[in-house]
Formats: structure tokens, C-alpha cells, sequence
């Protein structure tokens, strides 16, 4: 298996994470304050919106381009790394609290990952 398939899997994480991120911050941002209301067409509109779109509509094409080329048993579990990087970016650019356990459950995560794809 080639080195530049495993990277572009690694860019599936990160695109995922991105759009994730994105989309949880164009949520926040067109909530409603002083008054106005939450409207779903603000959001939509937004520029976060448009991220999340982008993020996930290239996510998805490089997913089908690398499992034609890394076996799904392996590829799959490296989504899971979305499962840690989303937390760990959320704490870092959202300002969210993230809990011991949570910390605990990340690194089992990661480890789980190297142990399955080696």
C-alpha cells in the first residue's frame, strides 16, 4: 500500500473534524442573542455552513477514492480518530471543557487506532 493513500486517509480525519468543528460554531454563532430569533436560514447562509459542506463533500470523495485502495478493515477504525480530534479541537478553538475520562477515552481511541491499522 502506498504512503500518499494512507495520507489522503488522514485527510478524511481532519476534513471530517474540520467540518464538524464548523458546523458546531455556525450553530453558536446564529443562535439567538439580545432579542433576535434563531433562524435555520441563518445558518445556512453562513460561511460555517459552507465549510461543513465543502468539508464533507470532499470527505466524502477521497473516502471512495481510498477504499479502493486500503482494505476497509483497516481504513474504517481510522475514521474513529475523528472521535478523539473532534473533542480535542472543540476544547482548543470552542472553549468547551473537556472531562479526565474524556482524556482517558481519547487515548484508548488513538491507541485502539495504531494497534488496529499496524
Amino acid at each position: 500500500m502506498n504512503i500518499t493513500n494512507w495520507l489522503l486517509l488522514m485527510v478524511v480525519v481532519l476534513l471530517g473534524t474540520t467540518a464538524n468543528l464548523s458546523l458546531k460554531y455556525g450553530l453558536y454563532i446564529s443562535s439567538p442573542t439580545k432579542g433576535e430569533s434563531a433562524s435555520i436560514l441563518n445558518l445556512l447562509l453562513s460561511r460555517y455552513f459552507f465549510i461543513w459542506f465543502i468539508c464533507y463533500t470532499f470527505m466524502t470523495l477521497l473516502w471512495l477514492y481510498v477504499l479502493r485502495t486500503i482494505p476497509l478493515s483497516q481504513a474504517f477504525p481510522v475514521l474513529g480518530l475523528m472521535y478523539a480530534l473532534i473533542p480535542i479541537a472543540s476544547h482548543y478553538f470552542l472553549k468547551e471543557q473537556v472531562a479526565f475520562t474524556q482524556w482517558l477515552g481519547i487515548s484508548i481511541i488513538i491507541t485502539g487506532v495504531v494497534l488496529v491499522v499496524n
